[in-house]
């Protein structure tokens, strides 16, 4: 399994268009293991397949835009570490044009963008 640590924002950024899949990883000490790009010059609607991925002291597991069609699906998630500490599986932002911030809007499961059931989450 590979392994990042340490990384103080993002482990993965996806700027261009398409799907990007992390199998097989461990993060530790992170932001976020993967965040959609929110103000790219190219508002290109994006995706992500997280499998077999173990997280610890790590703020997010994926942030995407759902006004641009970002999906994210979730699959054999480990959560290990301190249950007080909150990790979010999936951060929603609405994407801004190039120069602004983009906004969070809220966490969670919903169907249609943050795609995962709690049995796809395993807490350690």
């Amino acid at each position: 399994m590979d392994a990042t640590i340490s990384a103080s924002d993002k482990v993965f950024q996806h700027n261009g268009s398409g799907t990007v899949h992390i199998k097989n990883f461990r993060v530790e000490n992170a932001g976020k293991l993967y965040r959609a790009c929110g103000n790219c010059s190219t508002s290109y609607q994006r995706h992500v397949v997280i499998d077999n991925v173990v997280v610890r002291d790590t703020d997010a597991i994926a942030g995407i835009n759902t006004n641009w069609g970002d999906t994210a699906r979730f699959s054999r998630i480990t959560i290990v570490g301190d249950p007080d500490r909150h990790t979010s599986i999936c951060v929603k932002y609405r994407g801004v044009p190039k120069g602004s911030e983009p906004v969070e809007i809220r966490e969670g499961a919903d169907g249609v963008n943050c795609l995962y059931a709690p049995s796809d989450i395993t807490y350690q």
